[in-house]
């Protein structure tokens, strides 16, 4: 029996469609399951996710070591390599040991003082509350509400079972347990940092032996353009971000802020997301020196609003240059439609994610416009 080719192609869509609608059905009804599945398979590929994430940071660091600082020396190419990749990788730990044996003390030490002395500021500020209201303070009763609420959420913040120090406990816990899935990680970026090009040939081989020609050009596109905007995006923002925590630290100290090294390191983290990430950091901040001394916090406030100007308009564009090729309007709209989506991890992978896209829509439309030779009138 020969079925003719309109017939072949209803049974191709009606079988495509069935399989559609029971996997769906399949995905809600074992959703529990299905998330635990996943959730096993993430946790045994995070070293190798480490490893490419670490490969993706330290690409940069051994060209430069491999094309500048070992030029002039005359070895073979794949010894040049092995010894890039080694002082790569010394290099980066002793960044990380750096890091754990300077500032987290430093971190640790503001922390547990702020822990100590919260009781001392919120009996402060309730004293302060009272005194309004033995003047005759026409809104006294609210903000003695106010400050009970205040009260009541610090000591849940800090004690409670979601609180930060339960956090801590957690975090340091599950710290332990990533310490094996670092050196793992470690080993598997030597190895691809090591033979980069031969694991970059073997997916274009793929690539190409998978889908049409035209169609894997594409997809090699799009990779090597989410390479460098990513690359671009995070290196820069990362610079950035390290010299305005500097700032903010130093500057800290020579206003006598409290709690400097905290305020610094915050601010400096919350600065990796665009626009919004020093006002984001500075909130808490505000909010523990106004409970401290609401001069310190008025002075933080006008500090961080001039940080952020000299930031946004000297700083950042000098180190991120136009590489990301995004309008201000389209990286607010990328921000906060990554941070609905993936919240702070969304509002930091927004923006050079949204670049490729804009980059590939803005490419399409120009060759659109150029095939069919269409003039599309300014005003």
């Amino acid at each position: 029996m020969k079925w003719n080719e309109q017939t072949r192609e209803n049974i191709l869509a009606y079988s495509i469609s069935g399989v559609i609608v029971v996997s769906v059905w399949f995905l809600f009804d074992s959703w529990t399951s299905v998330t635990s599945f996943f959730g096993t398979i993430y946790d045994a590929l995070k070293p190798f996710l480490l490893g490419f994430c670490l490969c993706f940071i330290l690409v940069p660091l051994r060209r430069i070591v491999e094309d500048k600082w070992l030029k002039e020396f005359k070895m073979k190419q794949r010894t040049k390599r092995k010894v890039a990749v080694t002082i790569s990788i010394v290099i980066f730990i002793l960044i990380l040991v750096l890091f754990f044996a300077i500032l987290i003390p430093q971190l640790s030490s503001s922390s547990m003082q702020l822990a100590n002395n919260m009781e001392g500021y919120m009996k402060d500020l309730n004293g302060i509350v009272k005194k309004f209201g033995e003047n005759g303070f026409k809104y006294s009763e609210y903000l003695q509400r106010a400050s009970r609420e205040i009260e009541s959420f610090v000591g849940k913040w800090l004690t409670g079972s979601n609180g930060i120090l339960n956090k801590v406990v957690v975090f340091s816990i599950e710290f332990v347990k990533g310490v094996f899935n670092f050196f793992v990680g470690v080993i598997i970026a030597i190895y691809l940092l090591l033979d980069q090009e031969k694991f970059k040939n073997q997916l274009r081989k793929f690539n190409y032996a998978v889908f049409h020609e035209n169609f894997a050009k594409h997809l090699t596109y799009v990779g090597e353009l989410s390479s460098k905007m990513f690359n671009n995006f995070i290196f820069g923002k990362a610079l950035d971000s390290l010299i305005v925590g500097i700032i903010c630290y130093v500057s800290c100290l020579l206003m006598r802020m409290p709690y400097a090294p905290l305020i610094g390191f915050t601010v400096g983290i919350t600065n990796m997301i665009p626009v919004f990430g020093p006002f984001l950091g500075a909130i808490p901040c505000i909010f523990i020196l106004l409970i401290i001394n609401p001069t310190k916090a008025l002075e933080f406030a006008i500090f961080i609003l001039a940080l952020q100007q000299v930031d946004g308009n000297i700083l950042g564009p000098y180190i991120l240059g136009d590489s990301m090729g995004l309008p201000a309007l389209w990286v607010m709209f990328a921000i906060i439609c990554g941070g609905a989506m993936g919240g702070i991890i969304g509002m930091f992978l927004g923006v050079p994610l949204f670049s490729v896209i804009y980059c590939l829509v803005r490419d399409l439309i120009n060759r659109k416009l150029d095939d069919e030779n269409i003039v599309v009138p300014k005003d």
